[in-house]
């Protein structure tokens, strides 16, 4: 269940930055790292977690399987 979490949080976030195109992540300047400005890094941590959370998401729904725990 925690891995459901974490994807739908993971791409709410990256969701956040893309709508109204300001990245809010750790240690950005007040305001967010504008797309148009910064477009490195506003686009790098957006996808990343738009990654993440799509894995983590395919894990939970076992599209990805993971090794057993024997």
């Amino acid at each position: 269940m925690p891995l459901l979490f974490l994807g739908i949080a993971a791409i709410g976030w990256a969701v956040f930055s893309l709508v109204p195109g300001k990245g809010r992540y750790i240690g950005c300047p007040s305001g967010g790292l504008d797309r148009v400005k910064d477009p490195f890094g506003f686009w790098a941590p957006t996808l990343i977690l738009l990654c993440i959370g799509i894995c983590l998401l395919l894990i939970f729904f076992a599209v990805i399987p993971l090794p057993s725990r024997s």
